[in-house]
């Protein structure tokens, strides 16, 4: 209650004196009663007016849920902060003793001699009807679970605090918890009438989990559900949620209805004819089940296209509510973020435009508009975009947005056990979830969206992969759940492509589809060059075709390489401007900068070797790393690139002759220099067990399976120009089939065998991990708890990167941006820091130094090196 500074009854919120907790001052206060409206008001509203109760009903195997059920799980979020009528929460605003939490409280209530002591003033006897006959209760308590565990994570039960709960002369906790189910019979009356049981599945447990969490989120915010005023406070809280849920486009009815026809290819394509495979994909059936398809078709072939086109036709169906577009890096988040961004606003009236986030973290924009992050974890957005970015202000709630263009590891963290994991997946039902670059080269990767897909596809999700290299192997353990069998070698390598695999979310009856991507070919002319151990050489190379006019393209395996040439260039370089840079300062592309320089980075690069780039011969080299390999649209005219596998390799030869332009002399046809070491047996870095311990050029360390370097390299030696896209399912299949790997290691020597053994043993530990760090849906809510398996984890994902905060802004090397914060990877520290908090930070000209968990870093234009230790 505004003006009241002091609760009078019990209380869910304070409000401080300018909004900092540390004063002590409070100058106003949510009652519980109120609060418990807004969150129940929030479940209802995503639950009547989203696809989330669809969605619910279909992973309980319903057809449907009634209102009935509906209002059932309106009592449940309604009941969710009932722990915080204990006296040690209680006490927090009266500057008592003892304080406590408001979720350990009363899920510890449940270890008490005689739980139903204390929990007696809730509707507890009622709502065990609503489950299958169960004498101990058991459904009924891993339910309540559920409903207590919205802070993120599952919450172990441990001992009973009497003290917390016992009557006082200061207030009874009964009283509340009388309070809030006499308010719940009285909002949700439905919930106690006759209906059937809800089934005896924790799938739902975890569902619920998701969606009241999300719930939590919009009732807290008091841009939605400010501090009550008023009596009523179901009305208002109704009225907010109402209001909540049409403010950010949860509701796609609205959205839809505005679209007075079926959007077909002119918004999506500007104007542009679509290609075959581009019509097929829009074409493929509608099941009401769900879906998982498969597109299969050259880089630069308009995938992408097709992918928003078969959103739309599942979009304006009423099949999904919201988009979901993960890509691998965050460089290709970005751009392909304004491509949506732009096609969206084609597509929609400006008055229902949903926004398009960037789920990119370190980023902060939706639409074109970037908001700036203040203190108190609060965001600046244009008076005219507010709410429209509220999904892009933390990453736990990047797919709250009805379109989102991010990261691949946004989706994965939905199914680990990580932090607001249940929120996630909850959030992810609504979506068409699109993966691009799909790869079968990491297990564990591999592993996690299996996990993914299959929680999506079981709830009626649909989903679509997109790759331009995926293997037989991989397309068919996708298509079939892991139950197919793998074609041969040669029939896999005559099968069609490009190819659209379809199947309903049974995955028993996959369906595959020819049709042509376009009309473009080129050859590329590979070759290799024994130079990677030199960057000197590398750079030579380099130049002397830039100063012939070309764009030049080098992609190292690892940033340190990338670094190192990077400096050999600046030594043999006579003229700085081949050199690509910003505001006339040289710097390598890599991901180890600022977020504000890599926006300038990505921006810069895209200028200078985009498809908007001018055509003269202005030569340009540039030396990056695998932020600009995949979904990039950038044109080179010669590339070197590090050895990689083929399914790698060929994205990266995506980036070359991309675009139909004039060429400088001599750099007609496409030409891809592969850069190896000097030494021709891979084995040689591998220990006598078959690990390959720091391996040349990230060869045994970022791609850790040495047979698929192998079998690529032996591609390459064969000679001989490739025809692309006509020759991509040949090379892929000659360099990554399970017949192919199994030959190398057969006509090679002991040491092949003893890798093979550590890979095939490794992918065994990667299953393990998987199914350890991922958790179990099958298992009653509380059950499992989150452990520590997943910071083992934690780096496949790019998730194990620590914020370092400025003690005041510096000056950035290259756009001379005042920066305020860097980010560190943890294996740079040794393990995670204590503080956030740079110190003894001195500029330099160029950049700054400063100390960070016991480590010297160094920023320049060369990006965030550690240095020395203290």
């Amino acid at each position: 209650m505004h003006g009241t500074p002091h609760p009078r009854q019990f209380w869910a919120k304070l409000k401080y004196k300018d909004n900092d907790r540390t004063t002590g001052t409070i100058t106003g206060w949510h009652p519980l009663i109120a609060h418990a409206a807004d969150v129940a008001a929030a479940t209802e509203a995503l639950l009547t007016r989203t696809v989330l109760r669809d969605r619910l009903a279909r992973l309980i195997g319903w057809e449907a849920l009634s209102d009935v059920h509906v209002a059932r799980l309106g009592v449940f979020a309604a009941l969710h902060d009932a722990g915080k009528v204990n006296h040690g929460f209680q006490n927090i605003a009266h500057d008592a003793k003892p304080t406590a939490d408001h979720v350990r409280p009363i899920v510890n209530v449940l270890s008490a001699p005689e739980p139903m002591r204390w929990l007696k003033p809730l509707p507890i006897v009622e709502m065990a009807e609503w489950f299958p006959a169960d004498p101990t209760g058991e459904t009924l308590m891993h339910f309540l679970l559920a409903t207590w565990g919205h802070h993120g994570k599952p919450v172990p039960v441990e001992s009973f605090d009497k003290r917390l709960w016992a009557p006082t002369d200061a207030r009874d906790p009964a009283d509340g918890l009388h309070q809030l189910a006499t308010a719940t019979q009285r909002w949700f009356p439905k919930a106690f009438t006759e209906a059937r049981p809800f089934p005896d599945a924790p799938v739902l447990q975890h569902a619920f989990n998701g969606v009241l969490t999300l719930a939590d989120w919009m009732g807290s915010d008091t841009r939605f559900f400010d501090y009550a005023t008023e009596e009523r406070p179901m009305e208002r809280a109704r009225r907010c949620a109402h209001r909540a849920v049409d403010t950010l486009f949860l509701d796609a009815e609205q959205t839809r209805r505005a679209l007075d026809a079926p959007v077909g290819f002119g918004p999506i394509l500007g104007g542009w004819t679509p290609y075959p495979m581009q019509e097929a994909v829009q074409a493929l059936p509608i099941h009401d089940s769900g879906s998982l398809s498969i597109l299969e078709s050259d880089t630069g072939s308009g995938k992408t296209e097709a992918a928003l086109a078969r959103f739309m036709r599942l979009f304006q169906a009423g099949q999904v509510d919201a988009l979901y577009f993960a890509v691998p890096t965050r460089s290709a988040a970005t751009q392909l973020h304004e491509r949506v961004t732009d096609t969206v606003r084609r597509i929609f009236p400006e008055d229902r435009r949903p926004p398009v986030v960037q789920a990119v973290p370190g980023y902060l924009k939706a639409d074109d508009t970037e908001g700036t992050r203040l203190p108190g974890f609060k965001v600046r957005w244009d008076d005219e975009i507010e709410h429209r970015g509220w999904a892009a202000e933390t990453s736990k709630r990047y797919l709250a947005a009805p379109i989102a263009v991010g990261t691949i590891d946004q989706v994965l963290l939905s199914a680990l056990q990580a932090s607001h994991a249940h929120m996630r997946a909850a959030a992810l039902l609504r979506h068409f979830l699109v993966i691009d670059e799909v790869h079968a080269s990491d297990v564990y990767m591999t592993a996690v969206t299996d996990r993914v897909l299959d929680r999506h596809l079981s709830a009626g999700g649909h989903a679509l992969l997109m790759s331009a290299t995926l293997g037989a192997a991989a397309r068919t353990h996708l298509a079939t759940g892991g139950t197919g069998q793998t074609p041969s070698l040669d029939a896999a390598t005559v099968t069609a492509y490009p190819l659209v695999t379809h199947v309903d979310a049974a995955r028993q009856h996959p369906e595959a589809t020819h049709a042509a991507s376009s009309d473009q070919q080129k050859t590329v002319e590979p070759s290799l060059v024994p130079i990677a151990d030199d960057p000197q050489a590398i750079a030579r190379r380099a130049l002397e075709a830039t100063r012939e006019g070309a764009r030049v393209l080098i992609i190292r395996n690892l940033v340190d390489d990338c670094k190192a040439v990077q400096r050999a260039l600046e030594a043999e370089a006579d003229d700085a401007g081949l050199l690509f840079g910003i505001n006339g300062t040289p710097a390598p592309h890599h991901s180890r900068f600022a977020p504000d320089d890599r926006r300038l980075l990505d921006r810069r690069i895209e200028a200078v070797y985009g498809k908007d780039a001018r055509s003269t011969a202005d030569g340009r080299v540039v030396v990056a790393t695998q932020t600009v390999e995949q979904s990039l649209d950038i044109d080179a005219d010669l590339l070197l690139t590090d050895l990689c596998p083929m399914d790698v390799l060929l994205q990266r030869i995506g980036r070359l002759h991309r675009h139909t332009r004039p060429r400088p002399d001599g750099y007609a046809t496409a030409r891809c220099l592969v850069l190896t070491p000097a030494g021709r047996d891979l084995t040689a870095a591998l220990t006598p067990e078959g690990k390959a311990l720091k391996g040349p050029h990230g060869l045994g360390t970022v791609y850790q399976d040495l047979r698929m370097v192998e079998a690529a390299w032996q591609v390459l030696e064969a000679g001989g120009a490739w025809d692309i896209p006509h020759d991509n399912r040949r090379l892929v299949e000659h360099a990554t089939h399970p017949e192919v790997l199994r030959a190398i290691v057969t006509a090679g020597d002991e040491r092949w065998a003893a890798h093979q053994k550590h890979i095939m043993g490794k992918a065994s530990a990667d299953r393990m991990l998987h199914d350890l760090a991922t958790y179990d849906r099958s298992q009653p809510f509380g059950e499992e708890l989150f452990g520590d398996a997943l910071d083992q984890i934690k780096t496949r994902l790019g998730q194990n990167t620590h914020r370092i905060v400025l003690p005041d802004a510096m000056m950035g090397p290259l756009g001379k941006t005042p920066l305020t914060e860097l980010s560190v990877s943890e294996w740079q520290l040794g393990g995670p820091p204590d503080t956030e908090d740079a110190t003894d930070v001195q500029a330099f000209d160029g950049g700054f130094r400063f100390q960070f968990a016991g480590h010297a870093f160094r920023y320049d234009r060369f990006g965030l090196t550690r240095t020395t230790d203290r």
